[in-house]
C-alpha cells in the first residue's frame, strides 16, 4: 500500500508535539515519532540533516527515506538512549519513543496516512515539500522559543550546524556576529529558530508549507486545529473532538515544571512566560538575531 505522509515540524520548543499528536488521532492515521532524531535511523548521522553531499541527506537517498517512512521501514536505529546517557528502565525494555512509534504503526496495516512528526527534519524542508509532501511547520515567536530554551537548561549546536547549513542556504552575516556567544542558551535559541526558518524565506517555500504559528494557537487554538485537519483533507475523530476540548491552566514562569511537555499549560501562558525569563540583555540578543525575519512568520496587522 501507498502510503501519504504528512511531515510536522518546526524548531525545537515550538508545539510540533501537540500538533503532531493531534494530526495522528485523525481517521486513518498513525504517527512516527522523530526518525531524524538521536534514537533515529542510523543511516542519518548527524543533528538537523540538510539534503545534499555530505550535509546529512544525499539527493538520492530522499525518495528511499520517505518510501522507507511510508512503509513502517526504518531499517536499523540508533541506540535507544539519548546522548550516551544510560537508558531509563522504560527505554531498556520497549526502547525508545521512536522505535515504538514503529511498533504501533507496524500493528495499523490498513492507515493510509503517515504523519511523521520530526522538528530534526526543519533544515529539510524546501526539499521535502519539492519532493511534494504536505509539511506542517510550526513557530513560536523568538522570545517564548528562547525562553523555553532558558527553562530547560537546552543549548542548541548552532555553531556545529552552521558549516553545512551555510552550504546548503548561503552564509549569513547575522548568524556569523554571534556565534562566538553560542554558549549561551538564549543565543544559541535565537540562533536555531533564525537557521530553522530563513531557509523558507530564501527559498520562497513558506507560502508552499502549513504555518501554525503560537499566536494563531493563542487566538483560537480550535479554529486553528480545524482549519489545518480540513487543509490537510484528514477527518477528526471523538479523539480529537476531546483533545480540544480539554481546558488548559494559566502558569507563569514560577509554577513551571522543568518537564519538556506540559499539557495542561494553555498556549497563552506558554507565550508569554519569556516576560519572567529573559533579561533586557537577552531579548536585545534575541531581537538582533530574529526581528528581521519574524515579520515574514508573524505578520501584524
Amino acid at each position: 500500500m501507498k502510503r501519504r505522509v504528512i511531515l510536522v515540524t518546526g524548531a525545537p520548543r515550538t508545539a510540533t508535539t501537540p500538533v503532531g499528536n493531534l494530526l495522528a488521532q485523525c481517521r486513518g492515521t498513525v504517527s512516527l515519532y522523530e526518525p531524524l532524531g538521536p534514537t533515529g535511523l542510523s543511516r542519518v548521522g548527524v543533528w538537523f540533516p540538510m539534503v545534499g553531499e555530505d550535509l546529512g541527506i544525499s539527493e538520492a537517498a530522499l525518495p528511499p527515506l520517505i518510501e522507507d517512512l511510508s512503509a513502517f521501514r526504518p531499517g536499523k536505529l540508533k541506540p535507544q538512549a539519548r546522548g550516551g546517557r544510560a537508558a531509563s528502565l522504560v527505554t531498556s525494555l520497549f526502547g525508545s519513543r521512536t522505535l515504538h512509534s514503529v511498533r504501533l504503526a507496524r500493528l495499523q496495516p490498513w492507515a493510509r496516512t503517515v504523519i511523521w512528526k520530526d522538528p530534526h527534519a526543519v533544515m529539510m524542508v524546501p526539499d521535502l515539500v519539492g519532493a511534494g509532501l504536505d509539511v506542517v511547520v510550526t513557530a513560536r515567536t523568538p522570545r517564548a522559543h528562547a525562553a523555553s530554551y532558558r527553562r530547560l537548561g537546552w543549548h542548541s549546536k548552532a555553531r556545529d550546524l552552521y558549516p553545512r547549513w551555510s552550504v546548503r542556504y548561503g552564509r549569513c552575516e547575522v548568524v556569523e556576529s554571534f556565534l562566538d556567544r553560542s554558549e549561551d542558551s538564549v543565543v544559541s535559541a535565537a540562533l536555531l529558530w533564525r537557521l530553522s526558518y530563513l531557509p523558507l524565506l530564501r527559498t520562497e517555500t513558506l507560502r508552499r508549507v502549513h504555518l501554525i504559528t503560537s499566536e494563531a494557537l493563542e487566538q483560537d487554538e480550535q479554529a486553528t486545529y480545524r482549519t489545518l485537519i480540513g487543509e490537510l483533507g484528514l477527518t477528526p475523530t471523538r479523539a480529537v473532538e476531546r483533545t480540544l476540548s480539554k481546558e488548559k491552566r494559566e502558569a507563569r514562569a514560577s509554577d513551571m515544571s522543568q518537564k519538556t511537555h506540559d499539557w495542561t499549560r494553555s498556549v497563552a501562558s506558554v507565550n508569554q512566560y519569556w516576560k519572567d525569563v529573559l533579561s533586557d540583555e537577552d531579548l536585545r540578543h534575541v531581537d538582533e538575531i530574529t526581528s528581521d525575519i519574524e515579520p515574514a512568520l508573524f505578520p501584524k496587522g
